[in-house]
């Protein structure tokens, strides 16, 4: 389970932000996020901070689903 501060840190990492980013964001130390990053990647099991973006934005998606406003057009598209 990640911690309230490496879900912080996950959410910033999936908008694609680097250490530098994410550190001057959190105010924290670049050090201190690539500690954070280690961490989260090793408890998603993933390799690398890419995996872990994926696995926060599929969670998202399932967590908070996407809803159309009442009134919006619909518009038909095919995948």
């Amino acid at each position: 389970m990640l911690s309230e501060r490496e879900l912080e840190v996950l959410a910033i990492v999936a908008e694609d932000k680097t250490d530098r980013e994410i550190a001057n964001r959190l105010a924290i130390s670049e050090r201190t996020v690539r500690a954070h990053v280690s961490r989260i990647i090793r408890k998603l099991g993933v390799a690398s901070r890419v995996g872990a973006a994926v696995v926060f934005v599929e969670w998202k998606a399932r967590v908070e689903p996407v809803t159309v406003p009442a009134g919006a057009p619909m518009v038909a598209c095919s995948v």
